[in-house]
């Protein structure tokens, strides 16, 4: 796109109150144009076999195909800028990941709309100061998951076996007895897994045990 050229925007949403909500939005502003409307994904790849685009705004929830199945078949043909009505974190990683340039709220002021399709345009990625800090802290908890079960995977098979035993909430006496050891053998063991894997203290590690699902 050459300097004066005006943005080619396409718009692939299924409800077509929100879509005309949108080409009215477009339609004032001088520098950008409605080059397609698109209600599904099937329809949408008809459309860009004949048509050239900048930016397409694309919903995820379509009605044939979800939106992250859609980007990576359509990312190299032009810049996708998701507009969705949700924003959950591991979401908009994927739609980043599958070749978004962005990722907008339905319900962002029209002004903060029509910037990111301009920054869009103009090459830059696009995301929300308070969407990027939400994904920013999503990423470092998949970080610490992902550190958490490769120490998991580090322990020795009898170790794991403790752990697993530790996750049901089993004393230390009753792990003595399921394993047939004493139970300054299982403390031992405790206080090994305890160092090996970062945590404070048994109930701290049973917890997040829980939260991932159990062992890896």
């Amino acid at each position: 796109m050459s300097m004066g050229d005006r943005v080619r925007v396409a718009i692939c949403d299924d409800h077509p109150v929100f879509r005309s909500g949108m080409v009215g939005l477009l339609r004032d502003e001088g520098d950008l144009e409605v080059t397609f409307e698109a209600g599904s994904a099937s329809e949408l790849r008809t459309l860009l076999t004949t048509h050239a685009l900048d930016i397409l705004l694309l919903d995820l929830q379509l009605p044939d195909e979800h939106g992250l199945d859609v980007l990576p078949t359509i990312a190299d043909r032009c810049r996708v800028l998701v507009l969705s009505a949700f924003d959950e974190p591991r979401q908009v990683r994927r739609a980043l990941e599958g070749g978004a340039v962005g990722f907008v709220r339905k319900d962002a002021p029209p002004h903060a709309i029509l910037r990111a399709i301009r920054d869009a345009a103009a090459g830059q990625t696009v995301l929300a100061a308070d969407l990027a800090v939400r994904l920013a802290g999503a990423m470092r908890s998949n970080g610490d998951e992902r550190d958490f079960r490769k120490r998991v995977q580090s322990l020795t098979a009898r170790q794991r076996e403790v752990l697993a035993l530790l996750a049901d909430g089993r004393s230390n006496r009753e792990i003595a007895k399921a394993l047939f050891v004493s139970e300054g053998t299982v403390k031992n063991h405790v206080t090994q897994i305890l160092h090996l894997v970062g945590m404070p203290d048994r109930t701290r590690l049973a917890v997040l045990l829980a939260r991932h699902g159990g062992l890896p």
